[in-house]
C-alpha cells in the first residue's frame, strides 16, 4: 500500500472501515434551515399564531374583529423591524448570491398584511378571516424562505 493511500485511509475504506476523519468529510448537511434570531422566530411564532386565530374565526362564522386587527398589526410591525434589519446588513456590506431575490422578498413582506388587511376588512362574511389566515401563513413561510436565500439573517 503507498504512503499516500495508507494516510487517507482507503486501504481501511476497501475493507469496510472508515476512519472519523473519513466520515466528517463525507457527511452530508442537512437541507433542513434552522431559523436564528429572535425577530425571525417571533415572525414565524406570530404568523402561524394569526393563522390559527384566524382560521377559528372562520370556523366559528365570526367576521373580522379588533384581535384580529392587532394581531396583523403586530405581524406587520415584526416584518418592517427585520426589513430595517436586513437593510441595514445590507448597507454593512453583507451579500446573499441572490440579491434580487432578497430585494423581492424585502418588498412584497410588508405589503402581504397590508393588503390582507383591506382585503379581510372589505369582506363581511366569514371569509374574512380567511384571508387573514392565509396572511399569517405566507409571511411565515416568506421567512423560513428568505432566511434559506440569506442564512446570515440572525438578530
Amino acid at each position: 500500500m503507498t504512503r499516500a493511500r495508507a494516510a487517507s485511509g482507503l486501504g481501511r475504506q476497501d475493507r469496510g472501515v472508515r476512519t472519523a476523519e473519513q466520515a466528517l468529510v463525507t457527511t452530508k448537511r442537512s437541507i433542513v434551515s434552522f431559523v436564528n434570531g429572535a425577530v425571525p422566530t417571533t415572525i414565524i411564532v406570530a404568523g402561524l399564531a394569526l393563522a390559527g386565530y384566524a382560521l377559528l374565526m372562520t370556523a366559528l362564522n365570526r367576521r373580522v374583529g379588533l384581535g384580529l386587527l392587532a394581531a396583523l398589526g403586530v405581524l406587520e410591525i415584526l416584518l418592517l423591524v427585520l426589513v430595517g434589519i436586513v437593510v441595514a446588513r445590507l448597507i454593512g456590506g453583507g451579500r446573499p448570491a441572490s440579491l434580487g431575490t432578497l430585494i423581492g422578498y424585502l418588498i412584497a413582506m410588508p405589503l402581504v398584511p397590508v393588503i390582507a388587511g383591506f382585503w379581510g376588512a372589505m369582506e363581511r362574511s366569514r371569509w374574512g378571516p380567511a384571508v387573514y389566515a392565509v396572511a399569517g401563513l405566507v409571511a411565515a413561510v416568506l421567512m423560513v424562505r428568505l432566511h434559506e436565500i440569506w442564512p446570515v439573517i440572525r438578530v
